[in-house]
């Protein structure tokens, strides 16, 4: 192995729908194809064909991996220890996807997302990639508790994360909870901070009012119709807003519904405030730039951390950003946004109000985003990345 250079297999594991998921995949993407200057051979793989389409920009050599029900089955039979060796005898010890990554040489599988694949592979080193600890975090909400998901996620970590050669988290808080909730070697979990997605930084001549219809200033929210998103909240700052200071003020949504949106529209008919919601569903890329620019604040009053991609973002395009008050984001963002009571929406009307009338405040808010965004660039990421790839390189010249 010493002259041979190592095969890492990349899995894509979320489409457009993901929202969020598919940023962070898409930027992860990006950098290795910026900056990996052959040093390895990176394969990219998908169980999806419309992975091909959705990044088609990145313009990578993507194979789709068709499982059919039965090599479905199979994988999770032989996840179980005592089917794998019985089966193991017979030579159907191997889920299919072990077998076509071994077929292609892969020493490392690098999984972008979480993914039940992870106990696909028996042979083959990973690193896994942990998000959030989000079905111990909000088990109160449908979307972590309903159709046993609690049960589901705690399964895969369980199995997967101690398995793993390494996982990656995006913050030390994220760290530090995942090392007291599974017992992990410290050595094997690094953090790998969000960068914002500014891939289409350039803004066009776009009158974000004109081309939605707003009458009013607005607030920006790129968020999942999830009940955890918290749209709500927004709901009841601008009903405040109307009754109490007499100001109408507009609010963008954009992204899939997950089953709330509908929910969130009643609501907003009820509070008489229907005609300042603007539901625009997935925004075009090339409007991001405008969105975020021509917008009052962005507003994230979600309950899911330990991070957020959106507030970098707004970082990057120089907008103020109200933030859930939570100790997981306050690590995130520092004193780069104003941070809102998420028990009380008259904390998001203070913070609303302060940045119409108090420039001098909002502009040291926006400077200090600039820096947390300087600390930590494209080439951190990877070198962080790369130093992974090297540690895994160096042990793996020790078998043929």
């Amino acid at each position: 192995m010493a002259t041979q250079k190592l095969n890492i297999a990349v899995f894509i594991g979320s489409g457009l729908q993901a929202g969020g998921g598919f940023q962070y995949e898409y930027m992860v993407l990006k950098l290795i194809k910026k900056y990996n200057q052959d040093k390895y051979n990176f394969k990219f793989y998908s169980t999806s064909q419309s992975t091909i389409d959705e990044f088609a920009e990145l313009e990578l050599p993507i194979s789709i991996v068709k499982e059919g029900l039965l090599a479905k089955v199979h994988r999770i039979v032989v996840s179980n220890l005592l089917a794998f060796n019985v089966l193991k005898k017979i030579g159907l010890g191997f889920s299919y996807i072990e077998r076509k990554l071994s077929k292609d040489n892969i020493d490392l599988l690098y999984f972008l997302s979480p993914n039940t694949l992870s106990q696909a592979v028996t042979n083959i080193p990973y690193i896994f990639t942990l998000w959030d600890l989000g079905h111990f975090d909000i088990l109160e909400f449908p979307e972590v508790s309903n159709n046993r998901i609690f049960e589901f996620r705690e399964q895969l970590y369980t199995k997967s994360l101690k398995r793993a050669m390494k996982v990656t988290v995006d913050s030390y808080y994220g760290k530090e909870y995942t090392l007291k909730k599974y017992n992990l070697d410290p050595k094997r979990v690094e953090v790998l901070p969000f960068l914002p997605n500014i891939a289409l930084a350039e803004s066009k001549n776009i009158n974000i009012k004109d081309k939605y219809q707003l009458n009013h200033e607005y607030i920006f929210y790129p968020a999942q119709f999830w009940a955890h998103k918290n749209h709500i909240y927004i709901l009841k700052a601008l009903r405040i807003l109307k009754e109490e200071h007499n100001i109408l003020l507009d609010v963008v949504f954009c992204g899939s519904d997950k089953g709330n949106l509908q929910y969130i529209l009643n609501k907003a008919e009820e509070y008489g405030i229907a005609e300042l919601i603007h539901y625009i569903g997935f925004a075009p890329s090339e409007d991001i730039p405008a969105l975020y620019e021509q917008s009052l604040s962005l507003v994230m009053p979600t309950y899911l951390g330990p991070t957020n991609i959106p507030p970098l973002e707004a970082f990057a395009y120089k907008t103020p950003v109200c933030y859930s008050d939570l100790p997981c984001f306050r690590e995130q963002v520092k004193d780069a946004a104003f941070f809102i009571d998420l028990a009380e929406p008259k904390s998001l009307v203070n913070n609303l109000l302060t940045i119409m009338e108090n420039t001098e405040l909002v502009q040291n808010k926006v400077n200090a985003g600039s820096q947390i965004l300087d600390g930590w660039s494209e080439l951190s990421f990877y070198t962080r990345l790369e130093n992974i790839f090297n540690e895994y390189s160096y042990i793996r010249e020790c078998w043929e």
